[in-house]
């Protein structure tokens, strides 16, 4: 499902369906159907892959797309898609979209782009994956070459990217 697109302060957009930001929890479930899951004030659809939160009137205030790189699901944003596209690259385009301040709090793990409410996610970033092969190389035990790849490339490209209502990250 590649047909995706995320707007910020707006909504998403795939194939002749849009959910807004603010949608009723009625409303997700008539577009999208049964949900995979359910947990608290989240709908979760396409095998945990896309996430709707709401709130206590029972409207989206965040909806968030979760499988990364290797997911079924390829969103895009600006333009680009949002999990095919170099962390740092797509850093740089939100950095430009927001236009102000970002909640950098996490060190490269996880931004808040707060004018748009944006955020990203990865679970490491480059320099944990060359400290890993530096220890792994000192206990005499070096990484594969495909543990390396695959390790690179979780730090490379964000696991994670969800938009929330107006402030949702202020």
């Amino acid at each position: 499902m590649d047909n995706i697109e995320i707007i910020p302060l707006e909504g998403i957009k795939f194939n002749d369906v849009t959910i807004p930001l603010s949608a009723s929890r009625k409303d997700v479930e008539s577009l999208l159907g049964v949900p995979y899951g359910r947990h608290e004030n989240s709908l979760f659809y396409f095998h945990n892959e896309l996430r709707f939160d709401f709130d206590n009137n029972d409207r989206v205030t965040f909806i968030e797309f979760l499988a990364g790189i290797d997911g079924n699901i390829q969103p895009k944003i600006y333009g680009v898609y949002a999990f095919q596209t170099e962390a740092d690259q797509l850093y740089n385009i939100l950095s430009e979209k927001n236009r102000g301040d970002i909640d950098d709090h996490e060190n490269g793990y996880c931004y808040g782009f707060l004018n748009i409410s944006v955020g990203v996610f990865r679970p490491s970033i480059p320099e944990d994956i060359q400290k890993m092969i530096a220890n792994a190389a000192a206990d005499g035990e070096p990484m594969e070459a495909d543990e390396i790849e695959y390790e690179m490339r979780t730090a490379n490209y964000w696991a994670t990217i969800g938009i929330g209502i107006e402030n949702y990250y202020r």
